[in-house]
C-alpha cells in the first residue's frame, strides 16, 4: 500500500461520484430527508373534503390547514 495507490483510488472514487451525478436525472436521484419531511408537511397540510362533490371540471375539495380555506386541487394521477 503506498501513497500514490491511495491517491489513485481517491481521485477515481471521486471521478466517478461525479460522472454519476452528472449524469444521473434527478428524478433518479435518493429522497433526502428534507424531501420526506416536506413530503410529510404537504399531507399535513390539505386535507380531503368528502362531503363536497367534486366540480365539474374535476377539481377535488380539500381543507387547507393553513389559511383555512377550501381550495380545489387538480388530483394526481
Amino acid at each position: 500500500m503506498s501513497a500514490a495507490g491511495i491517491g489513485n483510488a481517491a481521485a477515481g472514487a471521486l471521478a466517478a461520484d461525479v460522472l454519476k451525478n452528472a449524469f444521473t436525472n434527478s428524478n433518479n436521484k435518493p429522497a433526502t430527508k428534507g424531501d420526506i419531511l416536506l413530503l410529510r408537511k404537504s399531507y399535513d397540510r390539505y386535507q380531503r373534503v368528502l362531503n363536497i362533490p367534486v366540480r365539474p371540471d374535476g377539481m377535488l375539495p380539500y381543507f387547507d390547514m393553513e389559511t383555512k380555506f377550501l381550495v380545489y386541487l387538480k388530483p394526481v394521477k
